[in-house]
C-alpha cells in the first residue's frame, strides 16, 4: 500500500466555521428547532428531556424564550447520568434497572441527549460556505487527495457528503470489510476518513453485531420520527446511534469503533505530517492525545505537526493557551499557524510543503 503523506484532523470549529452548531449551542438550537420544525420532535423525548431539565437542574423550559435559559453545558448533563451508571447510583425519579415504573430512566435520558445532539448537527441554522467541499475540491485539482487521510472527532456529515458529492468518491470509514455484501467500489475511488467518536450515519444492530452506514443521511436522525426506523432490517432488535459523546467518560468498546480506531493509528504511523483543524487539543479528549503520541513516538522518523485554528475575535490568551496545550504534548515539531479553517481550505497545500 503506498504510504500516507498526510493527515488531516479536523475538529468541532472545522465544522463551526461551515455553520454547525458548537457544543455550548446545542441545547439552545434543540428548543429552537422544536419550535421551527415540530415534525422533526419526538412528543415523549420532548416531555423527558423538560423534566430532566426541569427536576435535576431546575430550568423551567416550557414557554421560555430559548436564549434565555441558562442551560448546563452538554458534558454536564450527559456527565451526570454517566457518573451515576459508573457508580451505580441514582438520582431522585431517575433510576437504574429495578423494578420501578422509573426503571432505567437514566438510560432513556442519556439515548435522548445523544438524539437532541443528532437532531441539531442533522439541521444547523447556520448558512453554509461549504468549506469542506472547497478543501477536497483543492486537494484533488493538485492531485493530492490521494496522498490524504482524514481523521476526526466530529458527528456530523460535512466531509461525508462533500467526499460523496465528488464524482466517483466516496469515504472509507475503515470498517467496510466487516459489512456483509458492501466492500470497496470497483473503481476504488475512495477517501479514508476515520471519525473516531462516531458518526450520525452509523447505526449499529447488538444483536446482529452489525453497522449500517446512510452514506448521505444522517441515520440516527431517523431514530426521532418514529419507531419504525429504530429496528435493524434483518433482525427487527433496536438499533443505536454510534456516537461517542463529548463527557470525560467515553465508552468506546463498539467492535466498529475499536477498528477505526485501529485503522487510524496504523495510517498515522505513516503519515509524514499532521494538520490539526478547528482542534483545541482539549483535556477531555485524553484517547485522542494517546493516538497520537504513539504515533508519533513508535516511529523511526519525525512526525511534523500544524495546527490551523485562527477565528475572527479570537482573542489572544487563548491562543497563548492553545498554543502551549499542543506545544507541550507534542514538542517542538508544532508549527501553530494564524490560518483559519477558511484560509487553508482555499489554499490546502501551503502546509504540505
Amino acid at each position: 500500500m503506498k504510504a500516507i503523506k498526510t493527515a488531516i484532523f479536523l475538529g468541532g470549529g472545522a465544522s463551526a466555521a461551515e455553520g454547525a452548531p458548537v457544543q455550548s449551542e446545542l441545547f439552545r438550537d434543540y428548543w429552537k428547532l422544536v419550535r421551527q420544525k415540530p415534525e422533526l420532535v419526538d412528543p415523549t423525548m420532548l416531555r423527558e428531556l423538560e423534566d430532566y431539565f426541569g427536576e435535576v437542574f431546575g430550568l423551567e423550559i416550557r414557554g421560555a424564550e430559548p436564549d434565555a435559559v441558562l442551560f448546563p453545558t452538554f458534558e454536564e448533563a450527559l456527565g451526570v447520568l454517566d457518573l451515576a451508571v459508573r457508580r451505580r447510583e441514582t438520582l431522585k425519579h431517575y433510576d437504574l434497572e429495578n423494578i420501578s415504573r422509573d426503571s432505567n430512566r437514566i438510560g432513556f435520558i442519556r439515548q435522548y441527549l445523544v438524539l437532541l445532539m443528532a437532531a441539531v448537527l442533522d439541521h444547523p441554522a447556520g448558512s453554509s460556505k461549504a468549506l469542506h467541499r472547497r478543501l477536497l475540491e483543492n486537494l484533488r485539482q493538485e492531485d493530492a487527495l490521494a496522498d490524504t487521510v482524514f481523521l476526526t472527532t466530529n458527528y456530523d456529515l460535512l466531509l461525508d457528503r462533500a467526499l460523496a458529492a465528488l464524482p466517483g468518491y466516496e469515504p472509507d470509514y475503515g470498517f467496510s470489510g466487516l459489512m456483509a455484501g458492501k466492500g470497496r467500489p470497483a473503481n476504488g475511488r475512495t477517501v479514508e476518513l476515520y471519525k473516531v467518536h462516531g458518526s450520525l450515519n452509523w447505526l449499529f444492530c447488538p444483536a446482529c453485531n452489525a453497522v449500517d452506514v446512510t452514506l448521505r443521511e444522517a441515520g440516527a436522525a431517523r431514530l426521532l420520527t418514529g419507531s419504525r426506523h429504530s429496528h435493524c432490517e434483518a433482525c427487527h432488535s433496536v438499533v443505536q446511534p454510534v456516537i461517542v459523546p463529548p463527557t470525560f467518560f467515553k465508552d468506546l468498546s463498539n467492535v466498529f469503533l475499536g477498528v477505526v480506531w485501529h485503522q487510524a493509528e496504523r495510517r498515522l504511523q505513516e503519515a509524514g505530517k499532521v494538520i490539526f483543524c478547528g482542534y483545541s487539543f482539549p483535556d477531555a479528549d485524553l484517547h485522542v492525545k494517546y493516538l497520537f503520541k504513539r504515533a508519533q513516538t513508535n516511529r523511526t522518523r519525525t512526525l511534523k505537526f500544524s495546527v490551523v485554528n485562527d477565528h475572527p475575535g479570537k482573542k489572544p490568551g487563548r491562543v497563548e493557551e492553545e498554543r502551549n496545550r499542543y506545544r507541550r504534548f507534542l514538542g517542538s515539531e508544532v508549527d501553530y499557524t494564524e490560518l483559519s479553517f477558511e484560509d487553508f481550505a482555499t489554499d490546502p497545500l501551503r502546509l504540505y510543503r
